[in-house]
């Protein structure tokens, strides 16, 4: 099969996927879940560094950076896990 009909047919399976992504309506504007569970992750990062901070245990978690990244991706995916999964 040649190399333009195989990326041709790869592009025809593809498009149909194309209008897959669910909207929330967020005031009248459209907003794709994955953005409110970002934000929804850095909320709840925020204010477990807060908690952490007022425990005191701020200095025996390590780098920050990398604390609060992955912090941020873990409760950005238990947000989606939660909120969006079927």
């Amino acid at each position: 099969m040649p190399r333009s009909l195989l990326i041709s047919f790869t592009i025809l399976l593809v498009l149909p996927l194309t209008a897959c992504d669910p909207l929330l309506s967020i005031q009248g504007s459209f907003w794709p879940p994955w953005i409110v569970c970002m934000v929804a992750g850095v909320v709840l990062t925020v204010l477990a560094s807060q908690i952490f901070y007022w425990l005191k245990l701020d200095p025996y978690l390590g780098h920050p950076l990398l604390i609060y990244s992955s912090l941020w991706a873990l409760l950005t995916f238990a947000t989606w896990l939660l909120g969006f999964a079927e």
